[in-house]
């Protein structure tokens, strides 16, 4: 029984291994930097892929926001928006990426569950696209998905 229920783990979440060196998913993270939504201003720099209407992602981020000021202290966070297919979350997205100030509206979406009226934008698909190649390329399989010093966590 410990066996069966042991494959059956694994077999809803499978285990992926990062596509490229860590040097190489450096190299990938600094060319979608500037997409990123970025907290903290601590030396150790944290990159995150997240989806809006994931319950683990906004789990993470109500996390890090309760202890934001040893958190936001120690590291700089940088969160990409990174659509679950399942989830239907692309114009979550666009509405966030498209928002006057990103880190309110993000922080509104994903921890204070505040209501948020979606407005499709057209203008942010090419950083959403950016992102998703990126995301493809490291092998992003999961949300959150956590980069420290080009390795996964």
């Amino acid at each position: 029984l410990c066996l069966l229920f042991a494959s059956h783990i694994h077999a809803v979440e499978p285990q992926q291994k990062q596509l490229l060196s860590p040097e190489e998913t450096l190299v990938l993270l600094e060319e979608i930097k500037a997409y990123a939504i970025v907290f903290g201003e601590g030396d150790r720099e944290v990159h995150t892929f997240i989806d809006p209407y994931c319950p683990v992602s906004q789990r993470h981020l109500t996390f890090i926001f309760e202890d934001r000021a040893r958190t936001f202290k120690r590291n700089n966070y940088y969160f990409y928006l990174y659509e679950i297919k399942r989830r239907n979350s692309k114009e979550m997205i666009q509405t966030i990426l498209s928002a006057e100030s990103r880190k309110q509206m993000l922080k509104a979406v994903m921890v204070d569950d505040d209501i948020v009226f979606l407005e499709e934008n057209s203008d942010v698909d090419d950083e959403i696209r950016k992102i998703e190649n990126a995301a493809q390329q490291i092998g992003v399989y999961k949300r959150p998905y956590i980069i420290i010093d080009g390795k996964v966590q």
